[in-house]
């Protein structure tokens, strides 16, 4: 079984650039803007072990909606939902929609990521 990491970005970033470090560790990456008309479909194919998804910048409430949505579809098995970044108001409607959820500053993800599987 593949290890995915399922990113959740925008225009305004670049998730290629965060990305690589964990293909290089070994993770099978998939990426989709939040409104992307198949983003769902590609986090339901996916199947990751965990979806990482940016708080910073304007784009926050798509992000949000995105992982509203991502937890209300059904074809989805759960994944862990890991927030990063955002203003204390953007943390806390996050929370609101993802109670479970993992907030981290930026540099704080590589250290949660390689909890969750041991890649070396």
């Amino acid at each position: 079984m593949v290890d995915t990491l399922f990113f959740v970005h925008t225009s305004e970033q670049d998730p290629n650039a965060i990305a690589a470090a964990y293909q290089l560790r070994g993770w099978d990456i998939a990426v989709s803007e939040p409104a992307a008309v198949d983003a769902l479909d590609r986090m339901a194919e996916s199947n990751p072990v965990a979806a990482v998804f940016c708080l910073d910048g304007d784009c926050s409430s798509d992000v949000m909606q995105f992982a509203e949505s991502a937890l209300a579809d059904d074809r989805t098995n759960r994944p862990l939902m890991v927030f990063v970044g955002g203003a204390a108001n953007e943390i806390a409607t996050a929370r609101g929609i993802a109670p479970y959820g993992i907030f981290v500053r930026p540099d704080e993800l590589p250290w949660v990521l390689k909890r969750l599987v041991v890649k070396i």
